[in-house]
């Protein structure tokens, strides 16, 4: 890390050695666990002060999920099932879900990148699966480096997380997994 705040690293593929490449943006995923919170801690440490750095913190919704408690009259999440007979009412549940989802990332990231320079991006996506999710989000949005927890909510501790795992693999961009 230089003097400047900038992130660099070392990139031996492609590059002459010794050249330098900049991080500026950071994908950070995120499902509210201990790893999650840890890894928003090192993507600050490593955006900075640099008011040109991205860090894309983004939550994953399994497309299999969203409207099992939905309730249409409220637009808020409920205990009642839904059928959706229009696709008016789909793309309101849709909308809601990610919303309620956007609210409830900005509140479970506290207070992170309070008086950060970054710009910070908080996103919900749905997806098949969390992995495809990511990977997704890091192809459209030219991510280069993510930050992720080892194991999620969920995993069995001292593993490597299948979501860690399924993103390490498929991205061709570096991954940096943190406890």
């Amino acid at each position: 890390m230089s003097g400047t705040g900038k992130v660099w690293y070392h990139r031996f593929e492609g590059r002459g050695i010794g050249e330098a490449m900049q991080f500026k943006k950071i994908l950070v995923p995120f499902d509210g666990s201990e790893h999650a919170l840890s890894a928003l801690k090192v993507a600050r440490g490593l955006a900075g002060d640099e008011a040109s750095a991205e860090v894309h913190v983004v939550t994953v919704l399994l497309a299999t999920t969203l409207a099992s408690n939905y309730d249409p009259s409220a637009r808020t999440l409920a205990r009642s099932p839904l059928s959706l007979s229009h696709f008016n009412e789909y793309e309101n549940m849709v909308s809601s879900v990610l919303d309620n989802a956007r609210e409830d990332l900005k509140r479970d990231m506290g207070d992170a990148f309070e008086g950060a320079s970054c710009h910070v991006v908080m996103e919900a996506v749905v997806s098949s699966s969390p992995a495809a999710g990511i990977v997704d989000y890091v192809d459209e949005h030219e991510c280069d480096l993510v930050i992720m927890g080892r194991r999620g909510l969920g995993a069995l501790r001292g593993v490597l997380g299948s979501v860690s795992y399924g993103v390490l693999h498929a991205v061709d961009i570096p991954v940096l997994t943190v406890k």
